[in-house]
């Protein structure tokens, strides 16, 4: 079974064979912290707390504060590989190599392990609130940036690395995908769902239906509204050629609760699901027609923390002040639009 460990002095051993083996096939070493000495044990320790101290923050310098993983295989009892994921982006960071280096052991490459080892640091990366990964890779290596695509990566660009004059793809992975499927299966929210699609004069694209039937813990928002309870039915409102995703929210009585607009970086779909890439800003309309634009901070954290560029966080607004001038006044004009579809499908 493979898992994520921390680096330790319990695998010592394990460590350095695989290190001695890296280094005498001689191929390219990476994560950064593979690069530290390690032939004694004295050695090792220093590592460990070269690493330990990456991640508290400490002693960083210009480099980011960053977490270690060592892919484990505990039916062979062998390291396979290593990854490093970055807590943040510094300006060095951004312009090349991102947010995640990783590597495998010679002997265990073309066996689907980088797959998988990148799989569970997105995973870590989106447990430590990060949204967007960046990552790089020469373009030479083409199994390196293979497992990228395979993982979701999208291509922003290719760029010279000074040190080597090597040209490097770079690649973004978004971690805030919300597929339209996500609550079937559920097992805290149980739901009957249903999907169309559309071409008409209004709207073109997919609408998916969500009637909640057996709720376990109601969620409510923090204005104190509830938004999914038993018998509680959503509309999500998927339109491609746009960045936006509506979701009509109805109480189990079929009144409204309210319209929530989502701004996407994308709304594409997946194997036939929709879903959208969210952008963080967020615009609420409710009964009583009011219209309400949310999750600027968040917003404002994304861009801060270099997941976004300053053109996308600028654009994020552009969507926002459009959609609200056209909203403003048209409450009616919504609602009509919106309860056509519930009738379609509670029919």
């Amino acid at each position: 079974m493979l898992k994520l460990i921390k680096p330790c002095k319990e695998y010592y051993t394990q460590y350095k064979e695989m290190m001695d083996e890296w280094n005498m096939e001689g191929s390219r070493i990476a994560p950064w912290p593979l690069h530290l000495k390690y032939h004694t044990e004295e050695l090792f320790e220093e590592m460990l707390n070269k690493v330990q101290e990456a991640e508290d923050g400490k002693n960083l310098g210009e480099f980011a504060s960053s977490t270690t993983y060592w892919l484990y295989d505990d039916e062979k009892d062998i390291l396979i590989g290593a990854s490093n994921l970055r807590h943040y982006l510094t300006e060095d960071g951004l312009k090349l190599w991102g947010h995640i280096g990783y590597g495998i052991r010679p002997s265990e490459r073309r066996k689907g392990y980088a797959t998988k080892l990148l799989e569970l640091i997105l995973q870590e990366a989106k447990n430590k609130n990060i949204n967007r990964v960046l990552l790089g890779a020469y373009t030479g290596n083409v199994g390196s940036w293979k497992v990228m695509e395979k993982c979701g990566g999208k291509l922003e660009n290719i760029v010279i690395e000074e040190e080597t004059g090597l040209p490097v793809k770079r690649y973004w992975i978004s971690l805030k995908k919300r597929y339209a499927d996500r609550h079937v299966g559920d097992e805290a929210i149980q739901s009957d769902f249903k999907k169309i699609s559309v071409q008409d004069d209004f709207f073109r694209g997919d609408v998916c239906f969500y009637k909640f039937n057996d709720v376990k813990d109601k969620i409510i928002i923090p204005s104190g509204k509830i938004i999914a309870d038993n018998n509680y039915k959503w509309l999500e409102f998927y339109d491609y050629s746009s960045r936006l995703k509506l979701t009509a929210i109805y109480d189990e009585n079929d009144e409204i609760i309210e319209w929530y607009f989502d701004i996407a970086r994308e709304i594409g779909k997946d194997n036939g699901v929709p879903y959208e890439d969210d952008m963080y800003l967020d615009v609420v309309v409710t009964p009583s027609g009011e219209v309400i634009l949310l999750d600027e901070d968040e917003l404002k954290d994304t861009f801060d923390k270099k997941e976004m560029t300053k053109d996308e966080y600028d654009g994020a607004y552009k969507i926002a002040n459009e959609l609200m001038k056209k909203l403003k006044g048209n409450k009616n004009k919504l609602q009509e639009f919106t309860d056509n579809y519930l009738k379609k499908f509670l029919k």
